[in-house]
């Protein structure tokens, strides 16, 4: 009964259906699955991409970097040891060294990079290269162009020019002064 309020047809027999045939559902449907799957693949490869990129970046830690752990202890990598472990320097040499001996998995951040990283670092700075060379190129022939079309400009003014031409070519010519003011 709703429904046909909704439809307009508050007197008509109630339909079997909605109206709307089942093949279009199913459209909408398998058009809704296939969004997902798409979501999913592009999402699911961006994720494998920095889990691989992160394990490179693990495996290129050396003495010497310096790393943060996901328990927020920052320091400075002394040993790198053959079971995964690193050994880990904090603290100053006023307040006191220590060394803390820690999973590899444990690193949340390092400065060091892996060959992934390393790659898309000069693939950018190529990129950054390559653009910067076509705008200097673009800026060394942009005033080369104003220059000719001035050029240009006086060469076709005196065609269409009126007679009095002349004279109005002196008053270009001739500097300007300034007007002296009068009290």
């Amino acid at each position: 009964m709703i429904w046909n309020l909704l439809e307009g047809e508050a007197g008509a027999a109630p339909q079997q259906g909605s109206g709307i045939p089942s093949y279009v559902i199913w459209i909408i449907l398998a058009v809704v699955v296939v969004l997902f799957v798409v979501y999913f693949f592009f999402t699911g490869r961006k994720n494998k991409q920095r889990r691989q990129e992160y394990a490179e970046q693990i495996e290129a830690i050396k003495p010497g970097n310096k790393v943060k752990t996901t328990g927020g202890i920052c320091g400075v990598v002394t040993e790198v040891c053959d079971d995964d472990t690193i050994v880990l320097e904090t603290g100053t040499e006023q307040s006191g060294k220590s060394y803390v001996k820690i999973d590899k998995e444990c690193i949340y951040q390092t400065d060091a990079k892996g060959p992934m990283q390393i790659a898309r670092e000069e693939a950018e700075a190529k990129r950054k290269a390559e653009k910067e060379a076509k705008n200097a190129a673009k800026s060394a022939e942009a005033p080369a162009g104003k220059e000719a079309a001035p050029e240009e400009a006086p060469a076709q003014a005196p065609a269409q020019a009126p007679a009095d031409a002349p004279e109005a070519a002196a008053q270009e010519e001739a500097p300007e002064q300034p007007e002296e003011k009068k009290d």
